[in-house]
């Protein structure tokens, strides 16, 4: 783990993506975690779009997976943003110190029923401290830290799970969690 320039929870998932037969999705989700958000929030009307653009990528499991579809279509499409050129060239380098030790590159199949709750178990292995449990208050509470928390309005999800693991906490005027996936 500590050869992965990332954090630890990250370098976990890498690690962990072989046995769980998702290497790959791992290894992409990574790149699009390390690198600026390739979402962008505006104002005004042109926010409406914004979120129009991100819905044809959005998935009901959370941010997670939308992350994945976005670098997917980026590869099928040639397309050339440049937070995704960056996200390609994070995955290209995480892709050789893997195979320098010997992580092999694996995927499930996408039509399987399993193919999301794979890769999110890969997520949780390595992100297993930052989860939260929505409350009956219809707050978050982080098993970490008892911390309150609110899904950041940023996120894919149009429901509030009962479980999320998130990446990254948000203290602005309130306590967020931001890139939420749906856990069970």
């Amino acid at each position: 783990m500590s050869e992965f320039p990332l954090d630890p929870q990250m370098s976990k998932m890498l690690v962990v993506g072989p046995e769980f037969n998702c290497s790959n999705e791992i290894l992409s989700i990574s790149a699009m975690l390390s690198v600026p958000n390739c979402f962008v929030r505006l104002k005004g009307e042109a926010q409406k779009a914004a979120d129009e653009a991100k819905s044809r990528f959005s998935h009901i499991e959370g941010d997670h997976p939308t992350l994945l579809n976005v670098y997917h279509a980026y590869k099928q499409n040639n397309d050339s943003p440049q937070s995704l050129k960056q996200a390609g060239n994070a995955r290209q380098q995480l892709s050789q110190i893997m195979a320098r030790f010997d992580l092999k590159l694996c995927s499930s199949d996408f039509k399987s029923r399993d193919y999301y709750v794979i890769f999110r178990k890969a997520i949780l292995a390595g992100y297993f401290m930052q989860v939260a449990h929505l409350e009956r208050n219809g707050q978050y509470l982080t098993v970490k830290d008892n911390q309150v928390v609110q899904l950041h309005p940023s996120k894919s999800l149009d429901h509030k799970p009962e479980w999320v693991v998130y990446d990254e906490y948000v203290l602005t005027s309130r306590n967020f969690i931001r890139t939420v996936t749906d856990v069970r």
